[in-house]
């Protein structure tokens, strides 16, 4: 009677080590996995052009390209002298968005950083993503201009009347998106309007 125990027991351990190896066939390799890591760097720079892409693959996959910011025209085309005078007192019935933005353009309004053209402060704040609405106000009276909205954010500077929307980043390029484009815009002191610049021709 025990061999025939012994006998059955043997079969079952057999049929067991049959299963765990037809599993293991089975399932993909843990290093087989590992090793198909994406790697994204930088394939193409030439022209003010780059292109990033995959470069772990003989056929390189492209991720996203960015281009070369390079207007005609430049801050210095535009040049204002810079006011130092104390703020006039807020007016925010004099546009819409001043009541219902009224906190971030107060507090734009009171920071020296959002200095712009002269006597003018840009307010921006973030409606969406991505999106940025702003406004200027004149430090000399303290009414409230529409200015253009964003996707990305503002350039600036306090002795100039031109303004960029989408800047380019530190090295002057851009994502090459429908909503990465830089604009430029020129501030008209006379209708306190923004008038759009076509930025690579004149």
């Amino acid at each position: 009677m025990k061999n025939v125990y012994f006998s059955i027991l043997a079969l079952l351990v057999l049929s067991c080590n049959d299963n765990q190896k037809a599993v293991e066939q089975s399932q993909p390799k843990v290093d087989t996995l590992i090793k198909t890591k994406i790697v994204v760097d930088e394939i193409y720079n030439e022209n003010g052009i780059k292109i990033y892409g995959d470069t772990t693959i003989d056929k390189k996959k492209i991720y996203y390209s960015s281009r070369k910011f390079e207007p005609y025209i430049s801050f210095n085309d535009f040049k204002v002298s810079v006011e130092n005078i104390k703020n006039a007192s807020l007016d925010l019935k004099s546009n819409e968005l001043g009541q219902e933005f009224r906190t971030a353009i107060r507090n734009d309004y009171s920071s020296e950083d959002s200095h712009f053209a002269g006597h003018y402060s840009i307010a921006y704040w973030g409606c969406g993503a991505p999106c940025k609405m702003s406004v200027i106000i004149d430090r000399r009276n303290g009414k409230i201009y529409d200015a253009p909205n964003s996707e990305i954010g503002y350039k600036f500077k306090a002795d100039s009347r031109m303004l960029i929307v989408n800047p380019p980043d530190s090295l002057g390029f851009y994502d090459d998106c429908s909503y990465c484009i830089p604009k430029i815009y020129i501030l008209n002191e006379e209708t306190k309007k923004f008038e759009l610049r076509e930025p690579f021709t004149e």
